[in-house]
């Protein structure tokens, strides 16, 4: 895939549902993966589509530290 084809590419980020989220002001379990993606119930949707760039900024502003934010 070229640059500018992967810049163009939206991604969301995912996050283990009941991790934290509106109570504790963090998500928890964060993933970055392609929008479209089929992932397990056990997650939702928390953010995006965005670029994989904003993606990542969002999760690590908003994801505990624990977590982290793995990208796909």
């Amino acid at each position: 895939m070229s640059s500018e084809e992967e810049r163009l590419r939206a991604y969301i980020v995912i996050a283990l549902v009941g991790g934290g989220g509106e109570k504790k002001k963090e998500h928890e379990g964060c993933r970055v993966i392609p929008n479209g993606e089929v992932f397990p119930a056990i997650y939702s949707q928390v953010f995006g589509p965005a670029s994989q760039r904003d993606c990542e900024k969002w999760a690590a502003k908003n994801c505990s530290k624990s977590g982290g934010a793995a990208t796909e």
